[in-house]
């Protein structure tokens, strides 16, 4: 951690004094603690991240507040969604993966056509694991139908996605 040489004294509205004392923020206790927090992220979103595991860290950060709600709930109701938290994983992963896209100086065509390839593997990860999701009688969802409704609806882009391929 950088040293804390700086003083910095600010004034706060009740609201965001409030604010401030109920934010969790990876074991941050005092209000100090999470300004500090606070700065190390907007420096973050500021700077873009060098590489993929350093987005995926970035990702995985603004959606654990969603994703432990998710399951704070799931909790207290007594149910569960393979679908909403898988989806909600993949949704990390894509994110992670478009705050890793090639900057301007690499070698730009080939780095675009790796970069597309990864974002295409993870969204056809994503469709295969609904597809599965969609063949079952009933899926892993609060809705056990809420998949099967979506599949049906794509059925026939699907059979002419098929039909397409078998012409080729």
């Amino acid at each position: 951690m950088a040293s804390l040489s700086a003083p910095l004294s600010v004034r706060l509205s009740e609201d965001d004094t409030a604010f401030l004392a109920s934010l969790e923020m990876d074991g941050a206790v005092t209000a100090s603690e999470k300004i500090r927090g606070l700065i190390r992220q907007a420096r973050q979103r500021a700077d873009s991240p060098e590489s993929f595991p350093a987005a995926l860290a970035f990702s995985h950060e603004h959606l654990a507040a969603a994703v432990r709600a998710v399951r704070v709930i799931e909790e207290g109701v007594d149910r569960h969604s393979d679908v909403t938290v898988g989806l909600m994983t993949t949704a990390e992963e894509l994110l992670a993966l478009a705050l890793a896209a090639p900057r301007p100086g690499a070698a730009e065509v080939e780095a675009l056509v790796r970069h597309e390839a990864r974002l295409v593997d993870c969204a056809a990860r994503m469709m295969e694991q609904l597809l599965r999701w969609g063949v079952t009688p009933t899926a892993p969802a609060y809705d056990t139908h809420v998949v099967s409704r979506r599949i049906a609806a794509m059925a026939d882009l699907m059979r002419l996605v098929s039909a397409a391929s078998a012409a080729r």
